[in-house]
């Protein structure tokens, strides 16, 4: 069931870039996981609240190691590893999870 849901999310699902869990291909790529971790956080980020600019700059800044990672790899100055990627993206979801839920508490307020 789990595996019907992940299926749905846009990922490349390249096998050498994503984790293998006791022998077995997990679908999702790890910078896409490490996004997807990152979004866990979202329901903490109602707790707190930092200016909208504030919010804006991490939010930017959060995703200029992802950035970087991803396109540096593409244009293979260098390779990636898969523990860079999920740490990048979970940066990343970090990032946007922050953006997210300021907009949504400065939409309600």
């Amino acid at each position: 069931m789990l595996h019907r849901y992940i299926s749905q999310i846009p990922c490349h699902r390249k096998s050498e870039r994503s984790f293998h869990s006791l022998q077995k291909y997990i679908p999702l790529c790890s910078r896409c996981t490490g996004i997807l971790l990152g979004f866990l956080l979202f329901p903490i980020y109602f707790l707190i609240s930092p200016t909208f600019i504030l919010v804006l700059a991490l939010s930017f800044f959060a995703q200029v190691p992802l950035l970087i990672d991803g396109f540096t790899q593409k244009w293979k100055w260098r390779s990636s590893t898969n523990t860079l990627r999920v740490s990048t993206g979970f940066l990343s979801g970090n990032g946007m999870a922050l953006l997210i839920s300021s907009s949504i508490s400065w939409i309600i307020s």
